[in-house]
Order: structure tokens, then C-alpha cells, then sequence
């Protein structure tokens, strides 16, 4: 009994103890950690402001919305790329980056208030029900989808893999609409927007981010080519804005053979340095063909990765403008209500020591994005301004010089040119789908051009007359344009056009082939082929 009481007094000694000692105890922490005690003050001040506008706000407040606009503008202060994401928003992210999602597989856009089909994705509900390009889609589950917005589509047509969705279709040349029972299912998002064979021995790959999928999509394509005999490669990676670290290490190990440095990561804490190697993932592949690859102001992230190694390691040429420079390092922390934190918590270098991050400091977010959009050679002038000395240099494996202080900058720089002379113009028929009506008229009255692509891009050349239907569908459409506007981009305008037909019959894979043949980048980068010849070889070129 005594040794009960003994404890309970010990234990209240204990409780008084601490209470008396805790300012002093937390005093000397915060002494010790000063970040601590701002902290602290500054937790407190936020409480006190939301109890201020608890107690007498004019209006009812919405915490919900309050809660993550605060949040949104706290991170805003941090840097660029640490961003909050809304459970809604972390459902549609995991979705694009697990490569497939449930509903019935068609690109789409809305046009005269109506879902109109832009192209049929290969193997869907909707190729199976035949579904075709150019089918507006009237009615869903009977009701009218007039006026549908965009955001609106997907909630409609998406759903669990095996459900139903019935649709009401309008096609061009059937008088009487029609209705179709859609059997939901599994679609893929694809990775690459297209491969082929530019010539005997020349492939191209041109993929647009890094999702689970793009190791496996990319080594399908490269053995494609190499049975078609490929021996060099092109790789796309302009406008390809980033995407799963994993994938950019695994798709770099089938250029870099053996265990070599791909990139590493430094942090404010330990935890977060890392080194990935070429053979961290899967098995990196000795493919020795000389290899380009293609970058813009808009490739980002993994696509820096990718294309800083390659360069690092000489296995390569760089071609095209500047990179992005996005080299910060984002985790994702799940919030009690689904939603997530993206935040930065290191940095990516390529093996040769080059921080990928731009400079962000000290300018606004507009600021920051803004920058890209400048010629690459202003680029370059500001990337040194901001440093206030000339850029750091590294060296190659093969000791050729390259640059840091922000994205990966080519080894030959080729600025790309708008192949249009009537930037309005084009923009018009754009927005106003001039070119996908013209080109659905042209399909249903040449059926023959559908029995063979390669016969279609190398002999059906763009006529008059195509342009003549293009002419009269945009004045039909209402676009304001001057005559000799037209005329003068005739050639963009064929290019173009011939490009939607492909897409319409053969869909995006062969819209982006015909797409590339007036795109001064991809023609000088096949040029530049002699060039890798010599960086393989391990000779210096200043």
C-alpha cells in the first residue's frame, strides 16, 4: 500500500516538475533551433487570424476553401514546382502516369456545342462499335449533351470497366442519327506518339512524358525499327515535360550499358541523396547506334535526365534549344482528406555534376515561365546574368565541354521555325476545327486513300482542290481571313490538312508522321547524324 502511494507521489512530483520547468526546457530548444520558435510564432499567428475571422467575419466563411488557398499561397512562396493537389486532381494524375484508365476510348472536342470525335482509339469500345472520326455525339443515356462543357464529358462517358453507357450518334452523310451500346473498358494512354522509318536506316521515336508504361512502349518501337533495320535512332523528347524518375533511368539504360551513373539527387536532408544507376531498374541494353536526340524549351524533368546523361557519357548529340530546367525533386504527402502535398525536397545533377534547376529565386511564378519562351540565345544571356558570372563548366566523359546553371543546353542549337506565315490565321481555323471538317468531307469522298498508309504518305500528294475545300469550309465556318494569307501558307495548309486526314483514317501515330515533314528541327537533326560518327568515336569537339 505504502509502495502505491510512493509511485503516485512520484509521479505527481514528476508532473509538477515539468510544468515548472517547461518554459525553460523549450527556451533552450528554441535557442538551439531557432527555425523552431518561427515556427511556432508563426503557426500561432495563422491560428489567431482564423479565430479572428471565426469570431466576427461579416459573411460565413468556407473553411475548406480557405484552408487551401492558404496553403497554395505558403507553398507559392517556396518555389515553383511545390504545389498542392485536390483528391480530384491526385485520382486523374495517377491515371495518366498508370498509363490506362476505364471508359471507351475516343479523343474528343467539343464543336458547335456538340462531343465531336477527334480519333478512335485502336482496340477500344468504341473502334469495335465503329465509331468513327467525325461522329458527334448527340445524345447520352438519352438525354441531350448539347452545350456539354468539357469537364462535363469524361464524368459521362468514363466509369468502371464492364458498365454500359448508351450514346445517340450523328454522322456526316446518314441522314437519321443513331444509337450505340457501349460496353465500358480498360484504355491505354499511350507514351509515344509515334515511330518509323524516315529512310533505310534512320528510325525516329518521338515520346511526349514518362509514365509506367514508356520503358516497355519504347523498347516495343526500337525493335520494331531494328527489324525494319534501323541503324541510327532520333529520339523526341521536345515538349515531353517529365514525368516518373524510374522511367527516365530505365530509358536511358537502353542507350548506357553496364552500371553507370544516370543522375543523383542532393537535399537539405540525407535521406533524399540518392544515386541512380542504368541497371537500378532493369537490364541496361548495349545498343551501340549512333543517336540524336531532340529537346525544346518544354522538355522537362525526366526528359532532362534522359537527355543530360546521354550528352555526359557521349553517347549522342543534343539538337534543338534549351531545356526547361526543371531539376527539383518532388514527393507526394497524402493529406487526412486525400488531397496531397507536392513538395520539393532535393535536386537532380547529371552524372558530370550539373544541377538541371534554373535559377527561380527572387522573380514571380509568371516570371519563371515566362523565361522559356524567349529565343534560346536570350535564354542563355539570362541564365548568366542571374549568376552573375559566366555559366559553370563541366566536362564529358569524352572531355567535351558542356554547360550548367540551368537545363540541358544542345550541342547544336537549331531554333524552331513556325512553318506557317499567317500565325492568325492558322490559330482561326484551328479553333474553329476547319481543317478536321475539311479533311472528313475529303475521306468520305476518296475511300480508296484508306487501303494503305505508305501508299498514301509517299504517292497522294496535296491537290488544289484540297485547299479549294479548305477555302470554302473556313468562309462556310465563318473565319475572317484575307486571300492572299491563305495562298502565301498554301504549303503549311497542305502539310497540315494532309496531316488531319491521316488522323482521321489512320489516327495520331500517323498525324504526327506526316506533321514532321515541313519541321525544321527533325530535318536538321537527321542531318546531323555525321556529327555522333565522331562524338562515338571519343574525339574532342570544342
Amino acid at each position: 500500500m505504502a509502495s502505491k502511494k510512493t509511485n503516485i507521489f512520484l509521479i505527481f512530483l514528476i508532473v509538477v516538475i515539468l510544468n515548472l520547468a517547461w518554459p525553460y526546457l523549450e527556451f533552450v530548444y528554441y535557442h538551439i533551433f531557432p527555425g523552431g520558435s518561427q515556427l511556432k510564432r508563426n503557426l500561432a499567428k495563422y491560428e489567431e487570424v482564423i479565430q479572428y475571422i471565426d469570431m466576427f467575419y461579416v459573411d460565413s466563411v468556407a473553411y475548406d476553401k480557405l484552408t487551401r488557398e492558404a496553403i497554395k499561397g505558403a507553398l507559392n512562396t517556396l518555389d515553383p514546382h511545390s504545389v498542392y493537389i485536390s483528391k480530384e486532381q491526385a485520382k486523374t494524375n495517377e491515371e495518366q502516369f498508370n498509363g490506362r484508365y476505364q471508359g471507351i476510348g475516343i479523343q474528343f472536342d467539343i464543336i458547335d456545342g456538340y462531343i465531336t470525335v477527334i480519333s478512335v482509339i485502336p482496340g477500344s469500345p468504341s473502334e469495335k462499335a465503329g465509331l468513327m472520326a467525325g461522329d458527334r455525339i448527340i445524345k447520352i443515356e438519352g438525354k441531350s449533351a448539347y452545350k456539354i462543357t468539357v469537364a462535363d464529358v469524361p464524368r459521362k462517358l468514363k466509369g468502371p470497366e464492364g458498365t454500359t453507357v448508351n450514346i445517340t450518334v450523328s454522322r456526316p452523310g446518314i441522314a437519321e442519327p443513331f444509337e450505340v451500346v457501349l460496353t465500358r473498358d480498360e484504355i491505354p494512354i499511350y507514351t509515344v506518339n509515334t515511330y518509323f522509318m524516315v529512310n533505310d536506316s534512320t528510325g525516329y521515336v518521338w515520346l511526349n512524358r514518362f509514365a509506367h508504361t514508356t520503358s516497355k512502349e519504347l523498347e516495343h518501337a526500337l525493335i520494331k525499327l531494328e527489324q525494319q533495320g534501323m541503324k541510327q535512332l532520333l529520339l523526341d523528347l521536345r515538349d515531353n515535360g517529365g514525368g516518373l524518375l524510374q522511367q527516365a533511368v530505365e530509358v536511358s539504360g537502353k542507350f548506357i550499358s553496364g552500371h553507370k551513373l544516370i543522375v543523383y539527387t542532393k537535399g537539405r536532408l540525407s535521406r533524399f541523396d540518392n544515386e541512380y544507376y542504368s541497371d537500378d531498374f532493369a537490364i541496361s541494353i548495349d545498343r551501340t547506334l549512333p543517336l540524336v536526340v531532340l529537346i525544346n524549351q518544354n522538355s522537362a524533368s525526366a526528359s532532362e535526365i534522359v537527355a543530360g546523361a546521354i550528352q555526359d557519357y557521349d553517347r549522342g548529340l543534343i539538337v534543338g534549344e534549351t531545356s526547361f530546367g526543371k531539376g527539383l525533386v518532388q514527393n507526394e504527402f497524402v493529406l487526412n482528406d486525400g488531397s496531397r502535398l507536392r513538395m520539393t525536397v532535393s535536386k537532380y545533377y547529371t552524372p558530370s555534376g550539373r544541377l538541371i534547376q534554373r535559377p527561380y529565386k527572387d522573380i514571380t511564378k509568371e516570371e519563371y515561365y515566362h523565361e522559356i519562351e524567349e529565343p534560346d540565345s536570350l535564354r542563355q544571356d539570362s541564365l548568366q546574368a542571374k549568376k552573375g558570372t559566366l555559366r559553370p563548366v563541366f566536362y564529358t566523359k569524352g572531355g567535351r565541354k558542356v554547360f550548367g546553371g540551368g537545363g540541358i543546353t544542345p550541342d547544336t542549337v537549331v531554333t524552331y521555325k513556325l512553318a506557317s506565315k499567317s500565325p492568325e490565321m492558322i490559330r482561326d481555323f484551328y479553333r474553329e476545327r476547319v481543317f478536321f471538317e475539311t479533311a472528313t468531307r475529303l475521306v468520305q469522298k476518296n475511300e480508296e486513300w484508306k487501303a494503305d498508309f505508305g501508299h498514301f504518305f509517299q504517292n497522294i500528294q496535296p491537290a488544289r482542290f484540297w485547299l479549294k475545300e479548305l477555302y470554302n469550309t473556313a468562309k462556310e465556318r465563318g473565319v475572317e481571313f484575307k486571300n492572299q494569307d491563305f495562298w502565301k501558307d498554301s504549303k503549311f495548309l497542305q502539310n497540315r490538312l494532309k496531316a488531319e486526314i491521316a488522323r482521321t483514317i489512320w489516327g495520331t501515330d500517323k498525324f504526327y508522321h506526316v506533321l514532321l515533314q515541313i519541321d525544321n528541327q527533325f530535318r536538321s537533326a537527321i542531318s546531323l547524324f555525321p556529327q555522333v560518327s565522331s562524338i562515338l568515336a571519343g574525339k574532342r569537339q570544342e
